[in-house]
């Protein structure tokens, strides 16, 4: 795995958010072509979850997870070692919660999950 990408996710996961998003954004600058949809709804999803997080939007953020989603279904089930079949349930889920009660779901915000081994 890219160590940018690599890094991407470990903010993410760390809920740096903008941070996330400046270093796939990085790395989307320099990729190939064909992994670039798939980092468009990476970088979607980091700043919908900085708008919530950061800002206290929830129409926005959930809006902008549902695209993310659209952009990432296609990477199934796994894409560029990124576990994607989980993290779209889990933004799906998020995106339910965030427009069902807000103060809920910031405990419930989703993670990147990846490959620890070649074999799945």
């Amino acid at each position: 795995m890219d160590a940018r990408l690599r890094e991407g996710i470990r903010l993410f996961n760390a809920r740096r958010y903008f941070e996330s998003h400046e270093s796939l954004e990085d790395f989307y600058l320099r990729a190939e072509e064909p992994h670039k949809p798939f980092l468009e709804g990476l970088i979607q999803l980091a700043a919908a979850l900085r708008l919530f997080r950061d800002f206290g939007e929830v129409k926005g953020p959930a809006r902008m997870a549902r695209q993310a989603l659209i952009r990432l279904e296609n990477y199934q089930p796994i894409y560029l070692g990124i576990k994607v079949t989980s993290l779209i349930q889990s933004i799906e889920l998020w995106a339910e919660e965030i427009e069902a009660d807000s103060q809920a779901a910031a405990k419930s915000v989703p993670k990147i999950s990846v490959r620890r081994f070649g074999f799945f």
